[in-house]
């Protein structure tokens, strides 16, 4: 018996679920897998086994109108299966995976430009339920819009008061089976990526961290990892918010290079969507120049390196981990939160996208970036503060390679947002060729944004008040802005 439903929206999840034998060697190979077509399109999504008998095909519809589908593989129905259903217009909030856009940049299928303000979220989907509830109430209310997480997290990052599920069967030796998986784990994953997309938030998903014990100890073959990939990227590949990053190399993890290559290869194989994918690490750690990376990602604490990279590998830089604001033995756990909002706005205005981090704990030793559940740091105020200007800025903003003293994303002869950071400015010099421009003096750290009375044109000096984490903003007045090219500008000391 197959069941499924006639209509989905578009960018949902079409679901084939199929009743079959129960044989725990399903979990190595489903035997299954479905061609789904709609005209001269067609994509292949392999099938998983989900126990109990239960053998399920996803797949993500990218484009409304009648869709067709056959089943085949040695645990299809005789003969095979075929049907159709019918992919609807996305609803209003439903704007579809984010995707590489003008080469460094992002955006959503449907067009509206993505700027990516992330945290880490370790290993908050195999807290309690009241944690769980707690962390997607945080971001409800928060600035960030991307969440990285381990599909299977490190040893003693996973539970506070419930019993952890592991991902893997366990033997009656009481040792985790890497040639079985266990479907309530991996449901549980689910249903956190699924309260992610409901709230506008991408799921980026880390295949391999730097171990992958979660509560007992799991070393995995070369055969059983391929497996492993495969079967995670079959169950999640149909989720429209979620990214792959292959391994986390920043910890030191050893693995020959060749073998992700290989592994890269594989996770395309059965990625029928091509969702964004990279590997996170230092900047010698891989070579991100390989087609199947779709952008970088970064563990380095030197954000102003984003245009450089920008410039080196003509992809979206995303530096992930650039330290967490904290109080602790390390330098990279003890970021100020001065320090920590200074990131993130100087990865930005370099043209690249920093993330946040926290390891402020709380009495019970639980932190942000590894349990979820509530912030604690005074850096996410400033980071909302700049996501809301960068929100009001006139579409996308690029990196003005001209402005060497002062990093600045721009719409050339329209919109300047110009960040000073650890720079203290007591004046800035400007030359526009043509137009009025109205100037705004913002304070990143109390955020405020102090309108001058004036407006300016051709030559003219802003006078600053010489401290720390400012920031200015020209805006053009009228029409004409897209031809203006302004002229190389002064700075005064």
């Amino acid at each position: 018996m197959i069941q499924y439903k006639k209509e989905v929206e578009r960018f949902g999840i079409f679901e084939l679920q199929l009743k079959g034998r129960e044989d725990d060697g399903l979990f190595a190979d489903s035997g299954l897998w479905a061609e789904f077509s709609k005209e001269d399109r067609h994509f292949v999504a392999e099938g998983f086994y989900d126990g109990e008998g239960r053998l399920l095909i996803r797949f993500m519809p990218d484009e409304e109108g009648e869709w067709s589908f056959r089943i085949e593989g040695a645990s299809a129905p005789a003969g095979g299966y075929a049907g159709q259903f019918h992919c609807l217009p996305a609803g209003a909030d439903n704007h579809g995976p984010v995707s590489v856009s003008n080469a460094t940049l992002f955006a959503y299928a449907d067009g509206k430009p993505y700027t990516p303000f992330g945290t880490l979220l370790e290993a908050w989907h195999v807290q309690d339920e009241s944690s769980r509830d707690r962390t997607i109430r945080t971001l409800t209310a928060s600035p960030f819009n991307k969440a990285r997480m381990s599909v299977v997290p490190q040893a003693g990052h996973a539970g506070n008061g419930e019993t952890v599920i592991s991902p893997f069967a366990i033997r009656q030796d009481g040792q985790p089976d890497g040639d079985c998986f266990e479907p309530a784990y991996f449901a549980k994953l689910e249903a956190c990526v699924e309260s992610l997309s409901r709230i506008g938030v991408e799921a980026e998903l880390i295949l391999f961290p730097a171990s992958m014990d979660l509560e007992g100890s799991i070393r995995l073959t070369p055969e059983q990892e391929e497996r492993y990939i495969r079967y995670a990227v079959s169950r999640l590949a149909a989720y429209r918010n979620v990214w792959w990053t292959m391994a986390d190399l920043g910890d030191g993890t050893r693995r020959r290079e060749v073998d992700w290559r290989a592994y890269l290869q594989t996770l395309r194989e059965c990625d029928y969507g091509h969702h964004l994918c990279s590997i996170h690490g230092t900047p010698s750690a891989f070579d991100w120049g390989v087609p199947w990376l779709t952008h970088v990602s970064l563990r380095q604490e030197d954000v102003m390196l984003a245009s450089d990279f920008t410039l080196q590998y003509e992809k979206p830089i995303v530096i992930d981990d650039c330290g967490r604001e904290g109080i602790g033995a390390e330098p990279w756990d003890a970021l100020t939160p001065e320090d920590m909002a200074y990131r993130i706005w100087e990865g930005l205005s370099r043209g690249g996208f920093a993330a946040h981090g926290e390891s402020l704990r709380r009495p019970d030793g639980t932190s942000w970036s590894v349990h979820g559940g509530e912030l604690l740091g005074e850096s996410v105020e400033r980071i909302a503060f700049l996501r809301g200007l960068l929100e009001d800025a006139p579409g996308y903003l690029t990196y003005s390679r001209q402005r060497h003293d002062a990093s600045t994303l721009e719409k050339r002869g329209e919109y300047y947002l110009q960040y000073f950071g650890p720079h203290r400015f007591s004046s800035r010099d400007f030359g526009m060729q043509t137009g009025e421009f109205a100037v705004d003096i913002i304070d990143t750290w109390n955020m405020t944004i102090e309108r001058l009375d004036q407006t300016y044109q051709q030559r003219f000096q802003i006078k600053l008040p010489g401290e720390l984490y400012y920031a200015l903003r020209l805006r053009k007045i009228g029409e004409g802005a897209e031809q203006d090219e302004p002229e190389k500008e002064q700075a005064s000391a």
